[in-house]
């Protein structure tokens, strides 16, 4: 089943290169955000980001190895749901979910 999911997230890359994914994942009022993004608009370059608490880093790139972002972040993100987090896709071209993060009250 999670072989499905992982599929289901990386095609249709065509279309995903024009828009780029995100998810979202989110335990208690804690935030993170997974991110495919595409520089110059097509299916490579491209880069995975993370956001938390303000903060985003790239954690891989690829320049040559198409498909190659959108595998890593679906895995990472299935680490994430391994973790606890409950993670859902989100248009990265729409508006982005709130990314701060609130103290635990």
């Amino acid at each position: 089943m999670k072989t499905l999911a992982v599929v289901m997230m990386i095609l249709p890359l065509s279309a995903l290169a024009a828009e780029g994914q995100a998810t979202h994942c989110q335990r208690a009022d804690a935030v993170r955000i997974i991110e495919v993004v595409y520089p110059q608009g097509t299916e490579l370059p491209c880069q995975v980001t993370y956001s938390k608490q303000g903060q985003t880093k790239v954690l891989w790139r690829a320049s040559n190895e198409a498909g190659y972002c959108e595998q890593k972040a679906a895995e990472f993100a299935e680490k994430q749901r391994s973790w606890g987090w409950r993670c859902v896709p989100v248009s990265a071209a729409g508006p982005k979910p709130d990314t701060a993060e609130q103290p635990a009250g």
